[in-house]
């Protein structure tokens, strides 16, 4: 049964263990492919980190003009082929996440492939390993979208172009501020 990525952001503090973690796992060449923006600086920790959607049917693979993005057995989108890859960036371009880098030096593309090498053979990928909070899951993809524990998406309109993706977002509470009480009773959820 095929696993995905659920990401909580309600869970993140910022921490960015899953960036580090990402960028010490063996083959990314100190690069990570998980990105971590600050959704309100100073104000709070509020973080959402962010790796490859792994889309049903991605634009990035389907933008390369030499195949170099496989899509494995399990669904996960494969970074590009280090042999194929001519560092054109179409991935880039098409990709409506805006996920996939192109390392300038290199001529490469490359983004979360979910470290493969791990999770093909049933580990979880290091950025769930080393989250603190459990705000990134190795989970069971079937029981996530079906039997969701909040609200969750993994399809997104762009326009009335719909994408579904692989990798899970539990959405936020809209009952509770952002800061975790609820409006007007200063009590804390």
């Amino acid at each position: 049964m095929a696993k995905v990525l659920y990401i909580d952001y309600e869970r993140c503090i910022g921490c960015r263990a899953c960036v580090i973690g990402c960028e010490e796992c063996s083959g990314h060449d100190h690069l990570s492919r998980m990105f971590v923006d600050e959704l309100n600086p100073g104000e709070t920790v509020a973080a959402s980190p962010t790796p490859c959607m792994h889309c049903v049917t991605p634009a990035c693979a389907e933008s390369c003009p030499v195949q170099a993005i496989a899509i494995a057995d399990d669904g996960t989108v494969l970074s590009a082929s280090l042999e194929k890859c001519i560092g054109c960036k179409n991935c880039t371009y098409a990709c409506p996440f805006g996920i996939p880098r192109v390392d300038d030096v290199k001529k490469v593309m490359y983004k979360c492939d979910m470290c493969y090498d791990r999770t093909s053979k049933g580990r979880p990928p290091m950025c769930a390993s080393v989250c603190p909070t459990d705000t990134i899951r190795f989970v069971d993809e079937h029981e996530i979208k079906s039997e969701p524990p909040k609200e969750v998406q993994f399809k997104w309109d762009f326009g009335g172009t719909v994408i579904e993706t692989r990798t899970v977002i539990g959405m936020p509470d809209t009952e509770t501020n952002r800061y975790g009480f609820r409006e007007g009773d200063g009590v804390q959820s």
